[in-house]
């Protein structure tokens, strides 16, 4: 199986994407093809992989470009180099934690969409306290949304979600202001009706507060709201770590509090690290994508490497395609 790996993008730069690529090789078999500078990969990889691929390049684009403009101009791009690769056979899945915004024009334009898909979106995850399997669709692909996107968000998550995390029939829920059903702006109530028209488990409204709790398996938004929501929780997640860390400093009584719960703080900030997950599958295009966290380190990227072969071994794109013929 060869996996292509855009080097570029990463906060840390290239180290943190060819570590975790060996790092994923000491769990599972398959070709790295690295976009990116030759010299750099060179020296990074040295004699640790024996078989290995680059497609050289020093160009790419970044957070700040306009993606669809960038995709269409720079076509010596890590990004555009990789996506049309994929589109040749041989090549099985591409991953980057590179622009996001890039990753999905790329993902549209150079391999378009599953047939009956009008938007693609990422299925990121979500940590729970109950320890229930948690998506959160969109988080900031799409910002202006359509019900029927809302709708096909819900169904290519419970398709991915059966199939790749074995959640059976999995719960879905729609983010809004409130858990009644008549709450919410036009598009809230429209995807609500077209939810609980459809044969999909859908349990109906949650509200952000509830992000962590478990309540259902897949949380549907508009990309703007999906991406204030997942934003405010991490911010909110990481004020309250560093608090807690200068509390048990203030004392040398705290300090032996702390010692005595070390293990108990040190699982439930695990529970909650995004290094556990590592990244999310961009759900809707032609061919296996997954999208990388930018701030990525070796352990992270190994754990997305790892997520995205086991999104190629289940055919979750083949499934997501019949499902919708079934329900047209």
């Amino acid at each position: 199986m060869k996996i292509l790996i855009d080097t570029f993008g990463a906060d840390g730069g290239v180290e943190p994407i060819i570590e975790g690529a060996i790092k994923a090789l000491e769990t599972r078999d398959f070709i790295p093809v690295f976009v990116g500078n030759d010299r750099e990969i060179k020296l990074l990889v040295r004699d640790r992989i024996k078989n290995y691929e680059i497609l050289p390049t020093n160009e790419f684009i970044s957070n700040d470009e306009d993606p669809v403009r960038s995709i269409r101009r720079k076509k010596d791009a890590s990004i555009v180099l990789a996506y049309e690769k994929l589109k040749e056979d041989g090549y099985d899945g591409l991953i980057s934690a590179g622009s996001t915004g890039a990753l999905l024009a790329g993902g549209l334009f150079i391999l378009g969409r599953i047939p009956g898909i009008k938007r693609a979106c990422l299925a990121v995850g979500v940590p729970s306290l109950n320890d229930e399997i948690t998506l959160l669709m969109d988080t900031g692909a799409n910002m202006d949304c359509k019900a029927e996107f809302l709708y096909e968000f819900a169904l290519m998550g419970k398709v991915y979600l059966e199939n790749v995390m074995n959640v059976n029939n999995p719960k879905i829920g729609l983010l809004n202001v409130g858990v009644e059903e008549h709450k919410g702006n036009a598009l809230s109530k429209e995807s609500y009706k077209l939810l609980k028209d459809s044969n999909m488990n859908f349990t109906g409204n949650i509200e952000a507060r509830d992000l962590f709790y478990g309540k259902v398996n897949v949380i549907v938004a508009d990309g703007f709201d999906g991406n204030i929501a997942v934003k405010t929780a991490e911010g909110v997640l990481k004020s309250v770590g560093s608090e807690i860390k200068k509390i048990i400093y203030k004392s040398n009584k705290n300090k032996i509090a702390g010692a005595i719960l070390k293990n108990d703080i040190k699982s439930l900030a695990g529970k909650f690290s995004p290094d556990e997950v590592g990244g999310a599958p961009l759900l809707g295009v032609k061919s296996y994508v997954y999208k990388a966290h930018g701030n990525t380190n070796a352990t992270a990227f190994s754990n997305a490497i790892l997520g995205l072969l086991n999104y190629i071994d289940m055919n979750v794109i083949e499934k997501i395609e019949g499902e919708l013929n079934g329900n047209r």
